[in-house]
Order: C-alpha cells, then sequence, then structure tokens
C-alpha cells in the first residue's frame, strides 16, 4: 500500500540529488511521436549540486545553477546540459567551500560588504556572477540566467557556456531584483523592478526594450517595509505588487552579513497590500488590502470593465520557503511536506481607489498547485479559461505527482498521472496557425523515480493525453522555471 511505503521506494530523494554529469546527445530516445511542427529548443534552469566534500546546503533554494536544452526537429530531440559556471560554483569547486545563497552564508567582514555595495551603487562592473538558478529569459540578443539577484548570468544558447555576468547601461540601483520579468507584447518590452534599502526603502519599477540594455524608470516607491515578492503582476494599463506581509529586514540584509532568508519576517497581522501603479504615468492610482496570504507565483492579470482581474497560486502562510530544506524533503512522504497553493482570484475595483475593506477572493479549482502555466502568447494579461499545473494526486500523496488542466470558466480540471513520478513544471507551445486557446502541446521535464531517470514528456494540451517522451541517461533535480523559442 501508498502508506507503507517508504521514501527510497517513492524515490523522493532523486528529486533533490545532485546531477554531476553534463553530456551532449543529438537523439534522445523517444517513445511515442513528438509533433513534427514542434520546432525550436526548450531551456530549463534550477538547482543540481547540493554539496561538495563534507559541505552541503541546507535548503533546495541554494542548489548551483545547471541550464539544459532540449531542441526539436522534425520529430527528434536533441539535449545538453552545463552547470552555469558563476562565481558561487567555481568558489565550489576549486575550494570545495559553499557560497553564500538564499539560507546559506558565508562570513564575510563588514568592510568589504560596504566595499561591495559602494562599487555596485557606483555603476562599477566586478564581474561577480551569483546562483542564477530560477529563471531564463533572452534579452538584447543575449540569453541569461535569472533569479533575486540584480545580476543576471549570459550564456551561449547553443553550447551553453557560460558568458559573464550581465549589465545593464544605466545607473539604476537595487538590492534585490525580481526573477520574473513581465513581458508586454504591444510594447516589445520587458517591466520589472529592483528593491533599493536605505533610510528610504524603495521599489523601483523600470521598463527596457526587448532589444536595449537601457532602463526606464516607471515609479519609485517609497515603503517603510519591503517585502519579499518573487513575482508581480501587469496588465495591458497597470502593474500590480502583491505585497505579501513576509517583510525584508533591510539593516539586516544590508550591514547584518545575513543570508537573505534570514532577513525575512511573517507578519501576517499586516495583511497583504495590492498596489495598482499606471504603466505609462507611474502613478499608484490605487490600493486595496485584503488578508494574508503569500504566493510565489502570479499566474495571470487582466482588466476586465472596471475591475483588474489578478489570479494567484496562493496559500495562508509562506509553507512552501520554510518546508523546502532538503533533508525533509529527501524523505518527504506525504503532500503536506511538501505543500502547494490555491488557484485564488482576486477583483481589485478600480472605481474605489482606496479600499479598506479587505478585497476577497474565489476559488477557482479545488486542485492544489504550482509553476502554473497559460498560453502567454495568446491569453498573457488577458481574459483566458485554461491554465496547466503541477499539483498533488490523492492516490499518491507526496510531492508533486501529477500535472493538471484547469478549465477556469467551468471550474473543471484534467490530469495527467504515472505511480512514481514526479513532473516539473508545465510549458505550453501553440501549434502553427493554432485557432483554440489549447491548441498545442504542454512540455514537462518529469522525473521517473522507478527508472532513476527523467524524461521530457510532450501532452496534447487539448486532450491532454500524452504524445510521446524522450529518455534522458540520468536524473534530473526537480527545477524551476524555462523558456521556449522557436528560432534556437
Amino acid at each position: 500500500m501508498l502508506s507503507t511505503m517508504s521514501s527510497a521506494q517513492l524515490g523522493v530523494e532523486l528529486a533533490f540529488t545532485s546531477l554531476n554529469s553534463e553530456v551532449e546527445i543529438d537523439d534522445l530516445p523517444i517513445e511515442g511521436n513528438i509533433p513534427r511542427w514542434l520546432k525550436g529548443s526548450l531551456f530549463r534552469n534550477g538547482p543540481a549540486k547540493f554539496e561538495t566534500g563534507q559541505a552541503s546546503y541546507n535548503h533546495w533554494f541554494d542548489g548551483l545553477a545547471m541550464v539544459h536544452r532540449y531542441s526539436f526537429r522534425d520529430g527528434q530531440i536533441a539535449y545538453r546540459n552545463r552547470f552555469l559556471r558563476t562565481s558561487p560554483y567555481t568558489q565550489m569547486m576549486s575550494t570545495g567551500q559553499l557560497s553564500s545563497g538564499f539560507e546559506t552564508v558565508q562570513p564575510t567582514s563588514l568592510g568589504k560588504r560596504i566595499l561591495k555595495m559602494s562599487l555596485e551603487m557606483l555603476g562599477q562592473k566586478t564581474g561577480q556572477t551569483y546562483n542564477t538558478n530560477v529563471n531564463v529569459i533572452c534579452l538584447a540578443d543575449q540569453f541569461m540566467a535569472l533569479t533575486e539577484q540584480p545580476v543576471p548570468t549570459v550564456f551561449d544558447p547553443i553550447t551553453l557556456e557560460t558568458r559573464g555576468a550581465f549589465y545593464f547601461d544605466d545607473t539604476l540601483f537595487g538590492h534585490l531584483s525580481c526573477g520574473h520579468p513581465q513581458y508586454d507584447d504591444q510594447q516589445q518590452e520587458y517591466i520589472n523592478y529592483v528593491t533599493c534599502f536605505g533610510p528610504i526603502n524603495t521599489y523601483n519599477l523600470y521598463r527596457v526594450k526587448a532589444m536595449s540594455r537601457q532602463r526606464s524608470l516607471i515609479a519609485r516607491i517609497p515603503v517603510r517595509s519591503p517585502c519579499y515578492m518573487h513575482s508581480f503582476a501587469a496588465t495591458e494599463n497597470f502593474i500590480i505588487l502583491v505585497e505579501f506581509p513576509l517583510v525584508v529586514k533591510s539593516l539586516p540584509a544590508i550591514f547584518g552579513g545575513k543570508a537573505p532568508m534570514q532577513c525575512l519576517s511573517w507578519e501576517p497581522r499586516r495583511g497583504t497590500n495590492f498596489r495598482v501603479i499606471h504603466k505609462h504615468s507611474g502613478d499608484q492610482v490605487a490600493r486595496f488590502q485584503s488578508e494574508a496570504c503569500f504566493a510565489f507565483h502570479h499566474i495571470n492579470a487582466y482588466e476586465e470593465g472596471n475591475e483588474i482581474v489578478v489570479d494567484l497560486a496562493a496559500s495562508d502562510q509562506p509553507d512552501l520557503m520554510y518546508k523546502s530544506y532538503l533533508k525533509p524533503l529527501k524523505s518527504a512522504t506525504r503532500s503536506k511536506d511538501h505543500p502547494l497553493a490555491e488557484y485564488r482570484r482576486y477583483r481589485l475595483p478600480l472605481q474605489k481607489p482606496s479600499c479598506k475593506a479587505e478585497v476577497g477572493y474565489e476559488l477557482l479549482s479545488e486542485q492544489l498547485i504550482e509553476m502554473v502555466c497559460i498560453n502567454q502568447g495568446r491569453c498573457r494579461s488577458r481574459d483566458y479559461r485554461y491554465a496547466y499545473a503541477v499539483s498533488h494526486n490523492r492516490n499518491w500523496p507526496t510531492l508533486v505527482g501529477q500535472l493538471v488542466k484547469i478549465d477556469v470558466k467551468n471550474c473543471s480540471d484534467q490530469a495527467w498521472f504515472e505511480p512514481n513520478t514526479y513532473p516539473g513544471e508545465p510549458l505550453f507551445v501553440a501549434a502553427p496557425n493554432g485557432t483554440a486557446e489549447d491548441d498545442g502541446v504542454i512540455l514537462s521535464v518529469v522525473l521517473d523515480a522507478a527508472k532513476k531517470r527523467s524524461f521530457l514528456l510532450v501532452l496534447h494540451a487539448q486532450s491532454f493525453k500524452e504524445l510521446g517522451r524522450a529518455y534522458l541517461p540520468h536524473h534530473v533535480p526537480l527545477e524551476f522555471h524555462g523558456l521556449f523559442v522557436e528560432e534556437i
């Protein structure tokens, strides 16, 4: 029975076990059929190395970044993976010592910290790279890996070799960035923000054209207590910052020599604050309050009449962050050991620009979810019907046991499930000349614990049935985010 299975039998530990091999394979073995129209490359980014010698990271988020590329052509798939040769990776491999990360901290003198910060504020390009293990984007014709540090890491999209730090050609400064910039299709630009700590803490919102290195300031928003926001939302005309009551203690973050996670304080009495900023004027046009909650990821947001609709994968507390320590994760045998989020919809009434009463939410699904995607090309910042996510399976109550397709109009869902497998973030790729919102495929890297290998799964997005899979020669630890590009 499932309830008597050990974590070793379930293979949970493989999801958080280091992958040390780097390979290049021209044709992965395929089961089933991969659509011949599927052309381009899927890039995936996530933590893949958690220890060296006798030293090991404690938290999942600190694993060293590895980039994977799956290239599709004529029904075949080529694969390559490489560690990003960042400063933390180089330090670990050359000295055997861990570098500072999200939860890990290495002692550094106050003088060195002040010097480093001063150089960065003056726009000095130190060349230091960070453990950018969160996301992948293409900006200024360069592929780069992101994290919440303000300096991305550039890599070659063909060889995956690390090229170094990416710097903007401006003086906009921030201590923290956001690993989920929002793309504006109409303006062909990214919207993002950096958080700057100081006597006056600020969120500095900016835009940057897709082929530019020059950012333009949209707004500088002063805040007494900045909050940790892993992502944010944008509609056609507005930017929405959802300040969850996970407060960043700025003085310890700057001068205390502490890891970012050690500077976070959960203060639910503050509630959740929705700031609405006009994209073009930079004015904060509305502000709303809601009960305390936390979300890593926004799903979508759009304008509907006099309201802004904001969809979140949210929970009452930041449990996922605090339950992502590697030791308990490797032995997690119950879904509550790896908590997921609710599919919540908030409606912000713009006719009431300052609402002291709580803004409520409605649940769009009974499924507990994370790593949600939609048809971005068609539905980003617009009304939509379908979303795709990882979820728990009631008959396989551990970690992320299935992929789900959720119909938010009919409050129904479909699932792909296979025992002893753990799927990663789904990504929707639209079929050429497709007419329906769900006309395309879903791509997900799935860990097969029984075979101790991972495979790339291709699902028909409409039926949510498997079309094919391509097995790798090794397992892939659970990743975070990725990008599909047709041209590569």
